[in-house]
């Protein structure tokens, strides 16, 4: 699970680095403009669901550890959203407007109500989110003369280009919330399903469904991606966006759990630290480039409009970095910086942070 979550915060910090890096508009046929399509088609609005999926697993996952131990798991799981909550917003509002931390929160709220329900229930709503509400709309939107858009409804009220704050800021995560709560029910079914906790048989035929997704997938969101005007690409960006996500899910798991392992190996601490390590991605690049971050980070920077190819460097660097230091990191202590805060407010009590050096 630490791998795939790991995997997952490096496919999400790809994706925001454009954002991170206020990065120039790159001309038609450059290096820059093949990385941005390549890197947009398989990660962008695919990575954010990858994450969604893996904290659904870990809400249920909290739950039922602490029912096992005859906790009440509400209070504590109230506490550990409304501090997630609480950080992604000062994030959102002072760091970077793209946070998904207040999202996160914003979801884990709703999905508290949902703790109890079987697998079937949690499977159904995952599809009514993802096939009926979030592609849904977009095809009656597209079709028909009805505009049925609740997040274009508030982003043209609140102006969203103007980097909103506030309770228009929240107002527009709220939306994006509702768009992706599918893709946490998903999550919460694998968990409660066991898909995560049994042998898979059949590894060749699930290798070929996870490329069959991936396949089709990619394809779709290439088409939508270079406007191919076709019936099978028309308002159908959520649709092949989470059939990506299905399948590098897959992909992973199966990896994870098979003779080749230990390609996966170097994220399993990085996934450990992912709190921290997604905190300090933006805390760095908007203090690198200057444009990106907000309130005090406005002003400051090294580089001003980057091309795409220089700032996917510097952030590759940075993720080599964490790789490489989170390791040593975990020798020394058992969690992040911003875990250990997370961990203390969730169960309300002190937290031993430095490994006891025998």
């Amino acid at each position: 699970m630490d791998q795939i979550r790991g995997v997952a915060l490096f496919a999400i910090f790809l994706v925001n680095i454009p954002g991170l890096a206020s990065v120039a508009e790159a001309g038609p046929f450059t290096i820059n403009s093949a990385l941005q399509a390549v890197l947009a088609v398989v990660l962008e609005d695919s990575a954010r669901p990858l994450f969604a999926f893996m904290f659904g697993i870990s809400l249920v996952l909290i739950y039922d550890r602490l029912r096992a131990k005859d906790f009440n798991p509400y209070p504590t799981l109230i506490r550990r959203m409304g501090l997630l909550f609480f950080i992604g917003a000062l994030h959102g509002f002072f760091v970077w407007a793209g946070d998904i931390l207040l999202l996160y929160a914003a979801a884990g709220f709703v999905l508290l109500l949902c703790l109890r329900l079987p697998a079937k229930w949690l499977l159904g709503l995952g599809f009514f989110f993802w096939l009926g509400y979030s592609t849904g709309i977009d095809l009656l939107t597209y079709y028909t003369a009805f505009h049925l858009s609740p997040d274009s409804w508030l982003k043209d009220a609140v102006n969203a280009s103007s980097y909103p704050f506030g309770i228009d800021y929240l107002l527009l995560e709220f939306s994006s919330m509702i768009d992706h709560l599918g893709y946490f029910f998903f999550g919460m079914y694998a968990y409660r399903s066991g898909v995560f906790l049994r042998e898979w048989s059949g590894r060749q035929q699930k290798w070929m469904i996870s490329f069959g997704l991936l396949v089709l997938g990619l394809i779709g969101k290439a088409g939508i991606y270079f406007n191919v005007n076709s019936f099978f690409f028309h308002s159908l960006d959520d649709f092949y966006s989470f059939l990506v996500t299905i399948g590098l899910d897959m992909a992973l798991f199966l990896l994870g759990t098979g003779s080749r392992k230990g390609i996966l190996f170097p994220f399993a601490a990085v996934g450990k630290l992912t709190f921290t390590h997604y905190l300090m991605q933006s805390l760095i690049m908007v203090s690198l480039f200057q444009d990106s971050g907000r309130t005090i980070f406005i002003e400051l920077g090294i580089w001003t409009a980057p091309s795409y190819a220089f700032a996917l460097t510097i952030g590759l660097l940075l993720f080599g970095l964490q790789l490489l230091v989170s390791p040593l990191w975990l020798k020394y202590f058992y969690y992040g910086p911003f875990e250990w805060v997370w961990r203390m407010g969730t169960y309300g009590k002190w937290v031993p942070l430095l490994r006891r050096r025998s």
